[in-house]
């Protein structure tokens, strides 16, 4: 079960620094600060091929040994408003993370994730969005819920110990505890509505617009006045979990009337 669920990360691992160190030589520019998002844009765009190809072998396994209902690997119905549902939670639930996060003496305790932040934020628009809410949450989504998660679900009859591990993975993924503290909760969301609709569009939409909500944040000035003193910050943060925590219901009303 442990190789089982570590040896997707440990190839996810390989591959970064493979691609990372090839594409670096090959175009020497790529190495500079200004341009560390259009590599990790490219170096998402290269996994993205294995990690499909991984997911659906892992698929087609399952459902010849008939463990489809145990492993949700295989779409189910939904529709428009379910997507836009799914999006419109990540988004409010990734600002209400991360006011509520800032509530806490986690980023002055920790304050590593900053250099991840500014490596982040300290491309072009177009790479960001490239890399952060395109390639990122599709390679993300395949390799933590759809493999990971995957192969954890059928070891329990009960969906939530495998939602809490496959969240814990998710948060362990990012590295640091301010952002790894802000991706479980996220996780849960995603994990939950994979859980749900047996589908990794959603979370895919829903990560891409929880990403897309933070570019947005750090490269507009338009949503400074929501925090521009500590009673808007704190209607704000509890606006958008409040909403948010709505989508989610959302979602798990569906999954316990299946």
């Amino acid at each position: 079960m442990v190789w089982e669920l570590v040896s997707p990360i440990l190839l996810y691992l390989l591959l970064s620094i493979s691609l990372t160190g090839v594409l670096g030589l090959a175009v020497p520019v790529l190495e500079e600060p200004e341009n560390s998002m259009w590599l990790l844009a490219l170096v998402n765009g290269f996994q993205i091929p294995v990690f499909l190809w991984m997911y659906r072998k892992q698929g087609w396994a399952e459902k010849q040994h008939g463990r489809e209902s145990c492993n949700p690997a295989w779409r189910k119905g939904f529709g428009l408003s379910d997507l836009l549902a799914a999006a419109l939670g990540g988004l409010l639930l990734a600002r209400g993370f991360n006011g509520l996060i800032g509530l806490t003496p986690l980023p002055q305790l920790f304050p590593a994730y900053e250099s991840v932040t500014e490596a982040m934020y300290g491309g072009s628009l177009l790479s960001q969005t490239l890399a952060s809410v395109v390639t990122a949450p599709i390679l993300e989504e395949l390799l933590t819920r759809g493999l990971v998660y995957g192969r954890l679900r059928p070891y329990f009859t009960d969906p939530r110990p495998a939602v809490l591990l496959g969240a814990l993975i998710f948060a362990l993924f990012h590295g640091n505890v301010v952002q790894g503290t802000y991706a479980f909760f996220l996780g849960l969301y995603f994990v939950s509505l994979y859980e749900t609709y047996h589908s990794l569009l959603l979370p895919m939409l829903a990560h891409a617009a929880a990403n897309a909500s933070s570019i947005l944040l750090e490269q507009t000035d338009w949503l400074d006045p929501l925090y521009a003193d500590l009673p808007a910050y704190f209607l704000t943060t509890a606006v958008c979990l409040a909403a948010g925590a709505a989508c989610w219901r959302r979602a798990a009303g569906k999954i316990s009337s299946d």
